[in-house]
């Protein structure tokens, strides 16, 4: 649905947004108006690269204190310029001939740190606008979760939370959805779910018949959203989400 390329003469930004205008608009018909909202939580509600270069940093930390040696710049190098999002630490320590076996205090590290983490300036906003309307449940597979919720100040504003990573569970797998929509005592086809990551946010939802909003910022802003897991629209900003909510109803109202 989304071909996300520079147009001819045109800055990536530029093009983005002229795309953005192009394909916003479409929707699909839902047969249940929405009476819940669930949120992602990483890349859709703060910019979750704050919380990877915090646990880096510390990570290089825990790694000083046991080697001596600093390689902070090479695992921030390693995640964010050169794309090893996966096995970060087994590539930057074999690189640099350190044994794999400070990985799991390293992963340790990394998801102890304690820095503060700042929402995306108009999240706290859009939850306060839709709290009155909708019960609002996040869902997502970072590990953390409930505390990152906290550290935001995010936690007061959400009803319900539930985290893959503690259950061996996936957003890649209709439970949590179903899950959340049983709390809130709605039908999942009256769930909104608003993500920015296609690819794992939203076929599930989309499979359930669900409502879907995508969120286009962050890193997987220019990420293609094809087939299962184009979503029914598109918005650059969470303060456009409470309107497209309404155009849901009104769409479920004139059927």
């Amino acid at each position: 649905m989304y071909l996300l390329r520079p147009l001819a003469g045109r800055s990536r930004a530029t093009s983005r947004r002229l795309l953005f205008n192009r394909v916003h608009v479409q929707y699909r018909v839902r047969r249940s108006s929405v009476r819940a909202v669930c949120f992602d939580l990483d890349g859709t509600l703060f910019d979750d690269r704050q919380y990877a270069r915090a646990g880096l940093v510390s990570a290089a930390a825990e790694l000083r204190r046991r080697t001596g040696v600093d390689l902070t710049e090479e695992l921030l190098s390693a995640y964010f310029r050169e794309g090893h999002r996966e096995a970060t630490f087994d590539v930057v320590l074999s690189a640099a001939g350190l044994a794999d076996d400070h990985v799991p205090a390293l992963v340790s590290a990394y998801h102890d740190n304690d820095a503060s983490l700042v929402p995306y300036a108009d999240a706290a906003a859009t939850l306060e606008r839709l709290e009155s309307d909708y019960p609002i449940g996040v869902i997502t597979g970072g590990t953390n979760g409930r505390e990152k919720l906290a550290r935001l100040g995010l936690d007061d504003q959400v009803a319900a939370v539930i985290v893959t990573a503690e259950r061996e569970d996936s957003k890649r797998a209709p439970a949590p959805f179903v899950e959340m929509a049983d709390r809130f005592d709605v039908p999942h086809e009256s769930m909104a779910f608003v993500g920015d990551r296609p690819g794992l946010d939203f076929p599930q939802p989309n499979r359930l018949g669900m409502s879907t909003i995508r969120v286009m910022r962050g890193r997987y802003a220019d990420a293609v959203a094809r087939n299962a897991a184009a979503p029914d629209t598109a918005v650059e900003s969470l303060a456009a989400v409470p309107e497209v909510l309404a155009r849901f109803d009104e769409r479920t109202e004139q059927l």
